[in-house]
């Protein structure tokens, strides 16, 4: 049996207000390539479909016609589950229109805990789909007021998932959760309230062939080789630049053991983190002028002011998204007074202002000038 894993699509995301759909398109397209070049009996994808409860229209259509490409074009069955950036409803939605032979997506805990069962030269295969759930939903869902945290909510539907695999059928699970030892980004959502605990122990998933996860961007392993992080299919933050993202394809054998490889993916536009002077950064992209585009965040070394530096930048660079200051200087002795200046005094303003950013005060020429200036504001404001 041969599984495709992927998690963290995040649909609609935006990044610094830059809109993300064509990139996550081209992505769609890679996905659907490696279902065919790699004959994948199913697609699994560990939750965060799309990045907020409620999508843009243009991500949900996406989405859609991506699962009418698979479901029409290539015989793999589908998995999917909710991951907490998710609403469950929306993505249970027509939950009782799913053929049941080849489509499983889950959204709230009370829809089909039954797994997907598929079959091979070797037998049964049951994949479980266990959706991301709040703590106070699982206690509605199991009856139990006891359910506190995210790990007694997995446990809770790993026991119910346990129960529903067929005897002999080597068991796949995927979930949507932070098991214990995984690295995380600067971007995943923390999963409880501030203060709670929401580890997940690998034991939880006990007995299982492998285990499919979702939620941290960054592919890994977690406390065992056969439990899983895809990672997220593309990054999300500039610590994420330079990192290739992946599909894990997952052979499993008769005796239910895994081998994992993974199918690199290509950005339309990747994340870049360029450091350096101002002049230095303009110079280098206008030599490398018509080179594929990215992403970009811009740590310029310079001190002193600039101005408009990233006005500049995306006259070169058009998709310069953040721009950072690593070596100016902090203001001490005469310049830091700049922040505790009587400012009902313009001209002592003015002068903390200049000492501030070019390291000395005015001298007579301009003084004169801001005195004459300031003079004449005063008669134009009486």
């Amino acid at each position: 049996m041969r599984l495709l894993h992927t998690s963290d699509w995040h649909l609609g995301r935006t990044l610094a207000q830059e809109s993300l759909l064509d990139d996550q398109a081209h992505l769609l397209d890679q996905v659907f390539q490696a279902i065919v070049d790699h004959r994948v009996d199913a697609l699994i994808i560990a939750g965060d479909l799309f990045d907020r409860a409620v999508p843009r229209k243009e991500a949900v259509q996406l989405f859609n016609d991506f699962l009418a490409r698979i479901y029409a074009d290539t015989p793999a069955a589908i998995v999917a589950i909710a991951g907490n950036h998710d609403a469950p409803d929306r993505i249970g939605f027509n939950a009782a229109l799913q053929d049941p032979r080849r489509v499983l997506i889950r959204g709230p805990l009370r829809d089909r805990p039954h797994p997907l069962v598929l079959h091979d030269e070797h037998g049964e295969v049951a994949i479980s789909a266990l959706p991301f759930s709040e703590v106070y939903a699982a206690r509605d869902v199991f009856e139990d007021p006891a359910i506190a945290s995210p790990a007694d909510v997995l446990a809770a539907q790993v026991a119910q998932a346990r129960g529903h695999v067929p005897a002999g059928a080597r068991w796949v699970v995927t979930a949507h959760a932070f098991v214990e030892g995984g690295r995380i980004t600067e971007t995943e959502r923390p999963l409880t309230q501030v203060g709670g605990i929401e580890t997940v122990p690998a034991a939880t998933f006990e007995g299982a062939a492998y285990v499919a996860l979702g939620h941290l961007h960054r592919a890994q392993e977690a406390g065992a080789a056969h439990i899983r992080y895809s990672g997220a299919w593309m990054g999300f933050g500039f610590d994420e630049a330079e990192e290739t993202k992946s599909l894990s394809l997952v052979d499993l054998d008769a005796a239910g053991s895994v081998t994992v490889r993974t199918v690199p993916l290509s950005s339309l536009r990747p994340l870049r983190v360029l450091t350096g002077r101002l002049q230095e950064l303009l110079q280098a992209g206008r030599i490398a002028a018509g080179v594929a585009p990215a992403l970009i965040k811009a740590v310029l070394t310079d001190e002193g002011a600039l101005i408009d530096a990233i006005g500049q930048l995306r006259a070169v660079y058009p998709h310069v998204l953040q721009l950072e200051r690593s070596n100016r200087p902090m203001l001490t002795g005469p310049g830091a007074a700049a922040a505790m200046v009587d400012r009902r005094d313009p001209t002592r303003v003015i002068a903390a202002f200049l000492e501030a950013v070019r390291g000395q005060g005015p001298d007579a020429p301009e003084a004169a000038i801001i005195t004459a200036t300031l003079a004449d504001v005063e008669v134009e404001e009486v």
